[in-house]
């Protein structure tokens, strides 16, 4: 019976995955930041490792048939947009801040949802 349960996966859960996804953000600012200076030319990588973070993790929920926040997508979304934009547009614009406030914003909204 115990090699049973040795054996048996283990299947994860959408808030674990989800929760994987906030360490991901807020291990992408830390780093981020720590190299700031080295990084000044591309200041699209941060809004790009961020976005690419998010939507990985709601396309995981969604192939493992969870429930991915809209919010996820959204940010995820727009974080790629703001990197295009840098990478396209603007290189120059530091994008750091604007990152950390949609970090903020989907951590705040998912630890506060109803359910979580």
């Amino acid at each position: 019976m115990s090699t049973e349960a040795a054996n048996e996966i283990v299947p994860v859960d959408g808030h674990r995955i989800e929760r994987l996804a906030w360490f991901g953000l807020v291990g992408v600012l830390i780093i981020t930041s720590a190299f700031r200076d080295w990084l000044a030319p591309h200041n699209g990588i941060t809004p790009l490792a961020a976005g690419l973070i998010l939507l990985l993790a709601g396309t995981v929920q969604w192939r493992r048939g969870l429930s991915a926040r809209y919010m996820n997508w959204l940010a995820g979304a727009l974080l790629l947009g703001m990197a295009a934009f840098s990478f396209l547009g603007r290189p120059e614009l530091d994008l750091f801040l604007p990152v950390v406030v949609i970090a903020i914003i989907v951590i705040g909204r998912g630890a506060f949802a109803r359910g979580s």
